[in-house]
């Protein structure tokens, strides 16, 4: 029998690899981590470390043997050469059924939901539960929630427009700034009814988060039962109570499930919960539906009601990676050498200036770091200890800050610089700031489809491309346009980096006055790794470029 675990402890233990610091993704995701993290995977005295290919690089610069790594979902490069001698297979189910080889397959009740749903029905599936854990409801008034998060917009939005005032091409930009505009429960009714829910159970942090307005304590989750509105907190023995009216205690999170919402029909974030919880679930008589991609839709499209927050994040995160790369540069041009790891102390370091300096009443923190020599790798990756110095050909620093009130994640941002340091690799990102402002945000104004925007970028890059071959930026072995249509060009963020609405073939949300999100070209060939993106927000007049300094 083939038996598969997802605890990370386990994979740290085994194989020193630390998913959350150490792999890009899984610092990203932050509604779905558990669905993108390693899996160990073992039957008879084999196992193996399953890991998604776009984290590649990082899992072998963690020193993860090669021949103790599966790969699979293969990732998307315009230069074949560096998955050229590592094959990947096409999912992970039929990694999985190559494993089993015909024979049966064990999930451990870590394992995340969204895994058990793909499986089923490819592989005979047996399935370990989880132990029962004591949980205490505590009832939460919506109104509250509301009220606090108006107070937070308050300072927020006096904080947007100082950070803001003497910037030109934001000029107006603040008059798009609101406090009292809020549809976070409004727009969870619509969901319920278009899936036709009776609650919601929300697990994932920033689903949890917006529910509630309280940070999170450890393994607790929200119950919304939208008939009712009654927003419940269930949280397990042996963390701290919540603000809230104690309403009862219950053997498990499932018994909760039950005594108050009864056999519904119940959201879940299939992408976050495990298969234990939800097997608790089920056998409490919950009818489970996957609602992952409509709540990271839901926060996608109310980014516009904590714009001020997201106006802050991006003017952090320009500030800060420009300073760093700057501060690189000036090094290798003096001569230095230094480290990857160097350069994110200096971009964590301008974090913090920029927050003194601007005397923001709020927290900044580090929300994911993709910060990385092209010499160790093109895959995207957090740094680590590897040299940066004259044979250095190019540096990425792609990443975000997320805005934290009160221990409360209210906005995140997402943007990329690079640092070309060759004649043929200066020249494409100079081009690249072309393609990211003007034929991508270009094209962005209320009416657009997302998927419309992608196409309309294939457009505009194709005049280029035979002057990307011939600087010997991009090959002709590959079809250009089929490879780039596997990827997108921007997302929404939603408090994160978006996977409900990317701008992307298949992708048919429709932008509209107060859409918010990140437009970028990734490229990755021969010698350099090159990000450049930018965050826009689409207002009532004209799409600002809110991370243009």
């Amino acid at each position: 029998m083939l038996s598969i675990v997802a605890d990370a402890s386990q994979v740290e233990a085994t194989y020193g690899l630390n998913a959350r610091k150490s792999l890009l993704f899984s610092a990203i995701r932050l509604d779905s981590h558990p669905f993108v993290a390693p899996l160990i995977a073992r039957k008879d005295n084999e196992q193996f470390l399953l890991v998604r290919q776009q984290e590649q690089g990082n899992t072998l610069s963690a020193g993860v043997p090669k021949d103790q790594i599966r790969f699979y979902a293969p990732w998307v490069t315009i230069d074949p050469r560096i998955v050229a001698d590592t094959p990947a297979s096409a999912s992970l189910t039929t990694l999985v059924q190559e494993l089993a080889d015909g024979d049966p397959v064990n999930l451990a009740a870590d394992v995340v939901y969204s895994h058990f749903l793909a499986l089923s029905g490819s592989v005979e599936l047996t399935v370990t539960d989880q132990d029962p854990t004591p949980v205490t409801a505590y009832e939460i008034d919506p109104d509250e929630v509301l009220s606090r998060f108006t107070a937070w917009r308050e300072t927020g939005v006096r904080t947007a427009r100082q950070l803001i005032e003497n910037i030109e091409h934001l000029d107006g930009l603040a008059a798009e700034f609101t406090t009292d505009q809020d549809s976070r429960y409004s727009a969870l009714k619509t969901l319920v009814e278009d899936r036709a829910l009776d609650a919601l159970l929300l697990a994932a942090p920033p689903n949890f988060t917006e529910a509630t307005g309280i940070p999170q304590p450890d393994g607790a989750v929200a119950l919304w039962l939208a008939n009712s509105n009654r927003l419940i907190v269930l949280t397990p023995d042996g963390t701290d109570k919540v603000s809230g009216a104690d309403i009862g205690r219950f053997p498990s999170t499932g018994a909760a499930t039950r005594a108050l919402a009864g056999t519904a029909r119940t959201g879940v974030e299939e992408e976050w919960i495990s298969l234990g919880l939800a097997r608790e679930l089920e056998r409490e008589g919950a009818q489970l539906v996957p609602v992952s991609s409509d709540l990271g839709h839901w926060r996608d499209i109310r980014d516009h009601e904590d714009l001020a927050f997201q106006v802050v994040a991006a003017r952090a995160s320009v500030f800060a990676i420009e300073e760093a790369l700057a501060w690189a540069e000036q090094g290798l041009d003096a001569g230095h050498s230094f480290t990857e790891l160097d350069i994110n102390d200096v971009y964590v370091k301008k974090v913090a200036e920029f927050r003194t300096a601007n005397e923001i009443p709020f927290g900044i923190e580090p929300y994911f770091t993709n910060l990385h020599s092209s010499n160790r790798m093109l895959f995207p990756g957090p740094p680590v200890d590897f040299p940066i110095n004259n044979e250095t050909t190019c540096i990425q620093l792609d990443a975000g800050v997320r805005i934290v009130f009160d221990g409360v994640n209210v906005a995140t941002s997402d943007m990329a610089r690079s640092l070309p340091r060759t004649t043929a690799a200066k020249e494409a990102y100079a081009f690249f700031f072309d393609v990211v402002r003007e034929g991508i945000i270009g094209q962005l104004k209320p009416g657009v489809v997302c998927e419309d925007v992608h196409e309309g970028t294939l457009r505009y890059l194709a005049p280029h491309l035979e002057q990307m071959v011939a600087i010997g930026m991009l090959g002709t072995d590959i079809d250009f346009n089929t490879e780039y249509r596997k990827r997108n060009v921007g997302h929404l963020m939603g408090k994160q980096e978006s996977f409900a609405n990317e701008l992307r073939p298949g992708y048919k949300h429709v932008l509209g006055v107060g859409s918010y999100g990140a437009a970028e070209i990734p490229w990755r060939y021969e010698n350099a790794a090159i990000g450049t993106e930018d965050l826009w927000y689409i207002g009532r007049d004209r799409t600002y470029i809110v991370s243009k300094r």
